[in-house]
């Protein structure tokens, strides 16, 4: 019990001296003239009558208009109580729908605990509060739209389902704020364990945000990385990385299949907090999918579990049209994948190729599809195009992500002339400097091309160790072969892109035995389903395929739940079992004020003073 206006108790004091005041007053009556001196005693009294004041008598108007004095200055103090529930008339509650809520430290998942208090937060809403309902994973989706209707909202609350996805909270918080922007008494209800990072670019303005925590402990370990790729010997290797987010040791065993069929069996120990990577080689060249399954009981099982596929090494025809480049020559050749045949001049027909490179020497206008490096030179089907000249430019940054420039340093790169390149629509920068982008690389019909703005023989960077590995990533890049390992196997959440093969109608099966039917009338259609972790079976004409989808989330796997989160501006503070709110009385104590005020009226009237 508390007084959100505690100093308007002051008003009391001067009030109700007031009113005592008046009481202690006498009415001075008028002088009159009498006829006989036997009325002087009664003139005497009306004299002591007439005295300005008087001792103060019980007096049932006196208490009456004291008490209705106290309860305005009461109403006007706001008395209020803890209570649990809400106060606001526009709430949107989000629900964290991610993969760490499937955890299961507090008994049951932490989902269902996250239902329960949200159909507890649905019972508690006051009969004018309206609210909607919004889950929060890879994707953001409205459940249910701002309502009064409790048994609606407690049907949407009831029928959600957990995903195996990483937390998308800023989304949900964009969204969220941008619904109740113009409402008034705008609240936010977020229940979630804070498994996410901070979200720092937004603005809260009015807004109210509740965070109700959900989750005790961290007693999980999880897989957080997992790959496959072939060697340069065509050997194939998969990298398999394994962490402990407990805070205790644990051992368990770490299976391998192959196709279904227990390839491997280790068994690791780790100790709070460690890290364990593993290298499987020796895998057969066929191909197949690699499975890796930690064989332990923990809180979450949806990242104890991975699948990877090993692609078949493809043979690559490379065309290299230079007037002389020998670091080029070799830089090709080194790899054992490609065959390599080298012109002076485009031949008429490149279109049995996979990766044509034209070093210096323009290409035609029209190409077919395949990949195409080109190095100082121009082509109307590029992604980017030659514009001014730099001299000496000077690095100032690359892309770390893209498959053409991953793991390649161009840190003091020295270049003697470059051409800034003008970026197409669907251009990317590789690499930047002062004076612009000096390197580009893009995807289109088919179509793949890396383009670089300055003459290799005119700077060092076929001295440079990168080099090499530049070569390589271009040669699986614009061969396709990674992309086709990429396209197998995905993080949940993420979009696939599936090849159609002219098909108008494609089915994918999810690893719950869902089916989902996609048509379009393009060479892809695009799968965004993607929030179960598993295999899933692709169904194109009479053609079957299949790709897997990991979760490989630290920030997932790491189950422990946060006291605070950061939005926008603010801290907030978890709170568990529910949302406690001030509870205000002022509205009770006006209703008792009038009543007062009633009887007082009425006993003045009745005369029962």
């Amino acid at each position: 019990m508390g007084l959100l206006a505690p100093l308007a108790l002051i008003w009391l004091v001067p009030l109700a001296g007031a009113v005592i005041l008046l009481y202690l007053l006498k009415l001075k009556r008028k002088e009159k003239l009498v006829s006989s001196v036997l009325l002087w005693r009664q003139a005497i009294q009306d004299v002591q009558a007439n005295a300005p004041f008087q001792k103060l008598r019980k007096n049932l108007l006196l208490f009456i208009q004291l008490g209705v004095l106290l309860l305005a200055v009461a109403a006007l103090a706001r008395p209020f109580a803890r209570a649990m529930g809400l106060t606001g008339q526009n709430i949107v509650l989000i629900i964290d729908s991610s993969a760490s809520m499937k955890a299961t430290d507090v008994g049951r998942s932490r989902f269902e605990e996250a239902k329960r208090l949200a159909l507890s937060t649905v019972d508690r809403m006051g009969h004018r509060d309206s609210m909607l309902v919004i889950t929060a994973s890879s994707k953001t989706r409205v459940v249910s739209s701002f309502t009064t209707d409790k048994r609606a909202l407690a049907a949407a609350i009831s029928a959600l389902e957990p995903r195996d996805a990483r937390a998308n909270l800023r989304q949900a918080m964009v969204l969220a704020l941008s619904l109740v922007a113009k409402k008034r008494n705008p609240q936010i209800v977020l229940i979630s364990d804070g498994g996410f990072a901070p979200v720092t670019d937004i603005r809260l303005g009015q807004a109210k945000v509740n965070f109700i925590r959900i989750g005790k402990r961290s007693d999980n370990i999880g897989l957080i990385a997992l790959d496959a790729r072939g060697t340069l010997s065509g050997a194939q290797q998969v990298f398999i990385g394994v962490r402990n987010f407990s805070k205790r040791k644990r051992d368990f065993n770490l299976e391998v299949y192959l196709n279904d069929q227990l390839l491997d069996i280790r068994e690791e120990s780790l100790e709070p907090g460690a890290l364990k990577q593993e290298i499987l080689s020796g895998l057969p060249e066929a191909g197949g999918r690699v499975k890796a399954k930690l064989d332990i009981s923990d809180d979450l099982s949806a990242d104890n579990v991975g699948n990877v596929y090993l692609t078949p090494p493809k043979r690559l025809s490379v065309l290299l049209v230079t007037k002389g480049n020998l670091f080029l020559e070799r830089a090709f050749n080194l790899n054992p994948r490609t065959q390599v045949t080298k012109a002076a001049e485009p031949p008429a027909d490149i279109s049995h190729y996979d990766i044509a490179v034209f070093d210096g020497v323009r290409p035609p206008d029209r190409l077919p599809p395949g990949g195409y490096l080109l190095i100082n030179t121009d082509c109307r089907a590029a992604p980017a195009h030659p514009a001014g000249a730099v001299s000496r430019p000077s690095i100032a940054d690359w892309s770390k992500k893209h498959p053409a420039t991953a793991f390649v340093d161009f840190s003091n790169l020295h270049v003697g002339g470059a051409k800034a390149l003008t970026l197409g629509s669907w251009g990317q920068e590789l690499v930047e400097c002062e004076g612009g982008t000096i390197a580009a690389a893009g995807e289109s019909e088919c179509r793949r091309f890396v383009v670089l703005g300055w003459d290799l023989l005119e700077s060092d960077f076929p001295l440079r160790v990168g080099f090499p590995i530049f070569i390589t990533n271009c040669i699986e890049w614009l061969g396709g072969t990674n992309g086709e390992a990429a396209n197998l196997a995905v993080r949940t959440g993420e979009i696939v892109p599936i090849d159609t093969q002219g098909q108008r109608e494609v089915t994918v099966k999810d690893p719950s035995g869902e089916s989902a039917k996609l048509s379009g009338t393009g060479a892809s259609v695009y799968f965004d389903g993607t929030d179960r972790a598993g295999v899933y079976k692709v169904k194109v004409g009479r053609k079957e395929r299949e790709f897997a989808c990991n979760l490989l989330a630290p920030d997932e796997s790491d189950t422990t739940p946060r006291g605070k989160i950061e939005l926008g501006e603010r801290r907030v503070a978890g709170t568990t079992g529910g949302i406690r709110t001030n509870r205000e009385f002022w509205r009770v104590i006006l209703l008792a004020l009038l009543a007062l005020v009633t009887f007082e009226w009425y006993a003045f009237h009745r005369r029962l003073v």
